[in-house]
């Protein structure tokens, strides 16, 4: 998966940029921003209808559109061996389906795009089309980078597309717009996805006739019985009752999650009295703090916890020495199923933190933006609807994707030299859950599986059968197990995810836009101190009566400067 990460670099680029071509022209004010295509008299300027039906969009250019793009990408296992970017199949598609040429200025692996990308904007050549990170976003919406993507995307954009865009709401087209105008398609996950619970060894609470608990001090309770018990079934072997890297503020494999059940959420912006602060600094975090030192000393985390790296975490979780562990829906399918198999036997379960006595909401992201979509303002006539059409494509070609897919003649797979994360610019299927929850397991009830309609469904029903059917004697069993723990159980997996969604017992988190100044600067070394006072009062270093000088030094450090910028930026988003 590509992975854009921009910062303060490129930022600095884009700024110095910003001045050349001001000093240049005399032009307008650089908060203005630039929406209007190149040519305003038909910015589409193709042969398609102007009320489209479904595949017009498919309706070529009668001349080639020529885009300027760059690309990170890793080559991926999984796609016809020596496929790159430029012979992608699905930029073929793109060239003889829709007569848009993509002219790849450059490629680099995803570790070294940043910084390529920086350069590429202070010379004054930018991309036609990017994908853009939030902050990175703001900061190129501010200062008249980017063109009006409103009527191409009313006009071209597919089913697949409007429903990626609108599945979840309004706010995404918020967060994407100013005065109007829509200036980025955004791509976004499932807020679903976003939520953690505990999963835990039930096969060892079944053994040490416990029931699940209900409450934050039986949770407590558990994790230390689960260590003790651990090293009686796995020959002897220290074991932690809560597995857990020493990036202890990450969702998954580490202590976020176990914060959210005081009610407190580290590194999330949640409301509190009409406006949004950051959770490390809410006191409830001091009475976890306390509940992680009580596990500490009682052995239910490792002495060694502090080293831990995910390489390690998945390593003790195959050989039986992690009882319970914190993650979102997926961990399920990897790395808990890893302890299949080592140990057929073993078995997880999932503790949905909204049912502990009423005191904790698991977090749950307001929306879920991974990037924006965008065309630039120096692209050339017909690029708004020219990356329309990318995305169309890029979805389209999805195997979640309903539409028909013999037009594209097999070049559509990933076997063939299909990847979309090797185009400039693509968006994620939002993954229709309840529809494939219900077909699969209609068809498993009434063993007839006609109903289903995708290639992914039909993939993870055959996992369920396996699972369901032939349990540990599965051929496959820990993809058997994990795909049907993660996706189509009720009580585990995205079903604790969606049961949270749909009651609103969630804590939103909210998504408010660019990377501020202070966060630029600041944000990673008030995570280091946060990292590092956690560990150092689990370990018995810091005390009660360090907590209130870890708040001042935080925000004095520029989580106090961090936070003002956050409620400025609220209020002109969503106003």
């Amino acid at each position: 998966m590509k992975k854009i990460k921009l910062g303060a670099v490129l930022m600095a680029a884009l700024m110095m940029l910003s001045m050349l071509l001001t000093a240049c022209s005399g032009g307008a004010s650089s908060s203005t921003p630039v929406s209007e295509p190149a040519s305003t008299a038909n910015s589409s300027g193709s042969t398609s209808a102007a009320e489209p039906t479904e595949n017009d969009w498919m309706t070529p250019f009668e001349e080639t559109v020529t885009l300027d793009v760059v690309v990170g990408w890793d080559a991926d296992a999984t796609v016809k061996e020596g496929t790159t970017p430029e012979t992608n199949a699905l930029a073929e598609l793109a060239k003889d389906m829709l007569n848009i040429e993509l002219n790849f200025l450059w490629m680099v692996p995803n570790d070294q795009f940043e910084e390529r990308l920086a350069l590429q904007i202070s010379s004054g050549e930018i991309p036609d089309i990017l994908m853009l990170q939030s902050g990175d976003f703001y900061e190129f919406m501010d200062s008249g980078y980017l063109r009006d993507l409103t009527d191409a995307y009313e006009t071209y954009a597919c089913e697949d597309l409007r429903y990626t865009v609108e599945a979840f709401g309004q706010a995404p087209i918020d967060y994407s717009s100013r005065d109007g105008k829509l200036l980025g398609i955004p791509a976004q996950l499932d807020t679903a996805e976003s939520v953690a619970g505990l999963y835990y060894r039930a096969d060892w609470l079944d053994a040490l006739g416990m029931e699940e608990p209900t409450t934050v001090e039986g949770v407590n309770e558990m994790l230390i019985a689960l260590a003790e018990h651990g090293a009686t079934v796995n020959g002897g072997k220290d074991t932690a009752g809560l597995g857990t890297t020493s990036s202890v503020l990450s969702t998954n494999f580490a202590l976020s999650a176990y914060f959210q059940m005081y009610g407190a959420y580290p590194n999330k912006w949640v409301m509190r009295d009409g406006k949004l602060m950051n959770g490390i600094v809410m006191d409830e975090m001091l009475d976890a703090l306390n509940g992680l030192k009580t596990l500490y000393d009682n052995g239910a985390i490792a002495p060694d916890f502090a080293t831990w790296n995910s390489d390690q975490f998945v390593e003790r979780v195959a050989s039986s020495q992690v009882g319970a562990a914190f993650g979102t829906y997926y961990i399920p399918a990897w790395p808990l199923n890893e302890s299949k198999n080592m140990t057929p036997e073993s078995d997880w379960a999932e503790i949905n933190l909204a049912n502990l006595d009423g005191k904790s909401n698991p977090a749950i992201n307001q929306v879920s933006i991974q990037h924006f979509n965008v065309v630039t303002k120096d692209a050339p006539e017909n690029a708004e609807e020219a990356l329309i059409k990318l995305l169309n494509l890029s979805l389209v070609a999805n195997s979640n994707s309903t539409s028909d897919k013999a037009v594209f003649e097999g070049k559509d797979l990933a076997k063939n030299g299909a990847s979309i994360f090797y185009l400039p610019v693509y968006m994620y299927y939002a993954t229709p859950w309840h529809d494939y929850r219900e077909r699969i397991w209609n068809a498993y009830e009434t063993k007839d599986d006609s109903g289903l309609i995708t290639d992914v469904e039909r993939e993870w029903y055959g996992y369920m059968c396996d699972w369901m059917e032939d349990g540990n004697e599965a051929e496959n069993l820990a993809t058997a197990w994990g795909m049907y723990a993660s996706r189509l159980t009720e009580d585990m997996g995205i079903g604790v995810g969606l049961a949270i969604q749909e009651s609103g017992t969630g804590e939103q988190s909210y998504f408010y836009g660019p990377a501020t100044a202070t966060e630029q600067r600041a944000s990673s070394t008030l995570t280091d101190m946060a990292v590092s006072f956690i560990i150092e009062y689990i370990m018995g270093q810091k005390t009660e009566a360090d907590w209130e000088g870890f708040k001042q030094s935080w925000n004095k450090m520029g989580g106090e400067a961090w936070t003002n910028e956050v409620n400025e930026q609220y209020a002109s988003i969503t106003q």
